[in-house]
C-alpha cells in the first residue's frame, strides 16, 4: 500500500418511489491509514417522493468484501425505492474513535479483523457500551464464533461469500426496527375537565392499569391518566410482542420487565413490582420468554 491517497468510484443506479431511475455515484477513500470511507457524492432524481436513506457502518478489514457488500445492499435497496449511504473501517478501532449513537441505523462487522488489534466481537462488546440497540450484523468465513458473538447480541450471522437471499432477511429486519416509533401522543387529563396532548417515549413506559374507571399509564418520568380505552391505547402502540395485555386491566411493557415469576409477580427494571391475575399468569410469563427470545434473535438488548 502506497503513502498516497487513492479514491475508486462506483457508479450506481438507484431507485426512487413514484419517481424516475436516477444515476448517482459513491467514492472509496482508501487513504494511508488504510481506513476506508464510502459516500453518496452526487445524486440527481426526477419527479417524486424522496427516497430512504439508511446510514450503514461496515468494519471490514478487506476492500474487496466491503465491495461485495455494499453491491449487495444496494441491489436490495433498488428494489425497495430507497438509498443507503456507507462509511467503512478496516479496524474496530477507527470505527469505535468515529461511532457516535445516532450516526448509524445499522453496523455490519467482520470477526477476523486484523490480529493486531480489536477483533469484531471485542469492537461490538464496546460498541453495546454505548449503543444498546443498534442492529449489528457479524460477517466471517468461520460459523465457530456464533456462540461466542451472542453475548453482543447480534441481529444474525452471515457467512462469507455474503449470500443475497440471507442478507435480505437481515435488511427487513432492520426496516421493522427503524420503522416502531419512539414515542406515542395521547389525551392527558389534567382535572376540573381540562386536558392536553402529552407525549409518551416509548422506552420510559412501564405499564397501564385501571384505576377509578381511568386508564393509568405508568412511566420512568410520572403517572399519565387519560380517557382512552386499552383497545385504544394498543392501537397507538408498535405490534411484535413488546406490549401484553396481561388480563383486562393491566398493560406490560417487556422491554422494563426484568422477570415474570411463577407467583404472578413481575419485576420492572426500576424496582417496582406488580402482580398479573392469577388466570393469566402463566401465560404472561410465556409471553415474555417468547419476547426475550426474539429479542436475543434480532440483537436487541433488553437489560440495564
Amino acid at each position: 500500500m502506497t503513502s498516497s491517497s487513492r479514491n475508486i468510484y462506483i457508479f450506481r443506479i438507484i431507485f426512487y418511489t413514484n419517481s424516475i431511475s436516477i444515476t448517482c455515484f459513491s467514492e472509496n477513500h482508501l487513504d494511508a491509514n488504510g481506513q476506508t470511507s464510502t459516500y453518496l457524492v452526487q445524486k440527481h432524481r426526477g419527479e417524486g417522493s424522496a427516497a430512504i436513506m439508511m446510514h450503514i457502518a461496515i468494519v471490514e478489514d478487506f476492500v474487496f468484501d466491503q465491495k461485495h457488500l455494499i453491491d449487495l445492499i444496494q441491489k436490495n435497496f433498488e428494489g425497495h425505492g430507497e438509498m443507503a449511504d456507507f462509511t467503512c473501517y478496516e479496524s474496530g478501532e477507527a470505527f469505535l474513535e468515529a461511532f457516535r449513537p445516532g450516526l448509524f441505523n445499522a453496523v455490519f462487522m467482520d470477526i477476523m479483523l486484523a490480529k493486531n488489534g480489536l477483533n469484531g466481537i471485542e469492537t461490538a462488546e464496546k460498541l453495546r457500551t454505548v449503543a444498546a440497540r443498534i442492529p449489528l450484523i457479524f460477517v466471517s468465513n468461520e460459523r465457530d464464533y456464533s456462540l461466542e458473538g451472542y453475548r453482543v447480541h447480534p441481529l444474525d450471522y452471515l457467512l462469507k461469500p455474503v449470500d443475497a437471499d440471507a442478507l435480505d432477511w437481515c435488511l427487513n429486519e432492520i426496516r421493522t426496527f427503524l420503522s416502531e416509533p419512539a414515542y406515542i401522543e395521547i389525551q392527558a387529563v389534567l382535572g376540573q375537565g381540562q386536558s392536553s396532548c402529552q407525549r409518551i417515549l416509548l422506552d420510559d413506559f412501564l405499564y397501564a392499569e385501571t384505576q377509578n374507571h381511568r386508564l393509568i399509564i405508568h412511566t420512568l418520568k410520572g403517572d399519565v391518566a387519560t380517557r382512552l380505552s386499552f383497545s385504544d391505547l394498543m392501537a397507538l402502540l408498535p405490534k411484535g410482542g413488546r406490549f401484553y395485555m396481561s388480563g383486562r386491566s393491566l398493560l406490560l411493557n417487556f422491554s422494563q420487565v426484568i422477570s415474570v415469576e411463577e407467583d404472578g409477580s413481575v419485576r420492572l427494571k426500576n424496582g417496582s413490582c406488580l402482580f398479573c391475575s392469577r388466570r393469566k399468569k402463566k401465560e404472561t410469563r410465556e409471553a415474555f420468554m417468547s419476547y426475550l427470545f426474539t429479542c436475543i434473535r434480532k440483537g436487541m438488548i433488553t437489560d440495564e
